[in-house]
């Protein structure tokens, strides 16, 4: 089973607070899981600015201005296209770190013809640093898979706010 990194999350939410910083997520494969759990942080009106969720395609390419054509050469659980949302993100939100995922968590009806469950695209931006990551995680259901990519992205938003120097010390497997 896995757990949250809660004295990670408060480490950063602290900081956050502290530094007086605003934080934007868009989550496609969490669909809303990344957004909630920062939000019961006590003082997460403070730095949390919002959430874009974009399950279906039509909400990447209307509302985030992912190209359909990027999504139709990558496929939506991909790096390209998930760097393409936080883009897309950057113009809804006015914050100073954002951070977009996309991946895998379960196989649906059809196989997936370049992703395998388990596979976990990140991207987080903090002024002109930008950490992009392609994670491979290995769980029994989707909800772990969530947790490990919620702390994932913690630990890279961590490590761009320059509290972490350790990049290992999330379960990742390394990826291109």
């Amino acid at each position: 089973m896995f757990k949250i990194d809660h004295g990670k999350l408060n480490t950063i939410a602290e900081e956050l607070q502290a530094r007086k910083l605003k934080l934007a997520l868009t989550e496609s494969m969490t669909g809303g899981f990344m957004s909630s759990v920062w939000s019961l942080q006590t003082e997460a009106g403070d730095y949390l600015m919002g959430n874009l969720v974009c399950f279906n395609i039509a909400v990447k390419v209307d509302v985030l201005g992912v190209p359909q054509e990027l999504i139709d050469q990558f496929t939506a659980e991909s790096m390209e296209v998930t760097e393409a949302m936080l883009v897309g993100l950057k113009k809804l939100f006015k914050a100073d770190v954002y951070c977009a995922i996309t991946g895998l968590a379960y196989q649906g009806k059809e196989k997936h013809p370049t992703a395998e469950p388990g596979d976990v695209f990140l991207a987080v931006s903090f002024e002109n640093k930008l950490l992009q990551r392609k994670l491979k995680f290995h769980a029994r259901n989707a909800g772990d898979i969530y947790i490990q990519s919620f702390n994932a992205g913690m630990e890279m938003i961590g490590e761009l706010l320059g509290l972490n120097s350790d990049p290992t010390t999330c379960n990742r497997d390394s990826g291109s």
